[in-house]
């Protein structure tokens, strides 16, 4: 049978149509293939950045914690310090002492800026032991204001109050009014002045304790967000944390 050249070219172009057609199915479908990897790894890597992210956010606020306390230790240091070298100007009643010098010169100016001094850090080294609220801080506290609250009647002379919250307040008329003598009696010797800077004393060398705990608890060869994800520190309890 005679095949003609019309219906020979259109059985042609139909199969050549085909095999485009289903070429082109088979890309298509590779290339969703193709896509859908790459969607899925860069969810993947995606997911991986949030969980790093999450780690990262853990870790950054677990040493800004740690530097805050840090801090803070640093300033209960520093108070209490202060508050042994303004009482040891004070409580020495030997020769050359602030007094004699006082009697010298019928000056008292330097006595009543190292009592105002002391009281300022004193009261700064309370503030601290209340914010702390650790045990042995409490204890401190407590031991402080018994001190004060026993001194309380000799401290008015010098125009020195003591507040319900164990703090000191001055009245600067009255302890500048205050003779060299009166002053010497209530601020010198073993006076309160002397008792509050050996507790303050144990005050500082809490307070370097837990500097160095902290500074111990920031650096840690585990992941932190496995290691700190109760919410605790594990570190050794007889640290004295604030709380």
């Amino acid at each position: 049978m005679r095949v003609t050249r019309n219906y020979r070219n259109g059985m042609v172009n139909f199969r050549k149509s085909n095999r485009d057609s289903q070429t082109s199915l088979l890309q298509s479908a590779l290339s969703r293939n193709s896509a859908s990897s790459r969607a899925n790894r860069l969810a993947s890597l995606l997911g991986n950045g949030r969980n790093n992210s999450t780690r990262s956010v853990a870790n950054r606020d677990f040493i800004t914690s740690s530097a805050k306390s840090q801090k803070f230790y640093f300033d209960m240091q520093y108070h209490a310090k202060q508050v042994g070298e303004y009482a040891d100007a004070l409580k020495s009643t030997k020769k050359d002492s602030i007094y004699d010098k006082a009697r010298e010169s019928g000056n008292t100016e330097q006595i009543i800026s190292n009592v105002k001094s002391f009281v300022n850090q004193y009261n700064n080294m309370l503030d601290d032991l209340e914010e702390s609220g650790s045990r042995t801080d409490k204890i401190s506290l407590t031991q402080l204001s018994t001190m004060s609250r026993a001194a309380e009647r000799d401290l008015a002379l010098t125009g020195v109050t003591r507040r319900a919250d164990g703090t000191l307040v001055v009245d600067e008329k009255k302890l500048e009014a205050a003779d060299v003598d009166t002053l010497e009696k209530v601020w010198g010797g073993d006076g309160f002045s002397s008792k509050a800077a050996a507790k303050a004393d144990s005050v500082e060398a809490t307070a370097q304790q837990n500097i160095e705990a902290e500074k111990s608890s920031i650096y840690s060869p585990f992941d932190r967000m496995n290691l700190y994800n109760s919410g605790s520190r594990n570190v050794g309890s007889y640290f004295n944390y604030r709380r």
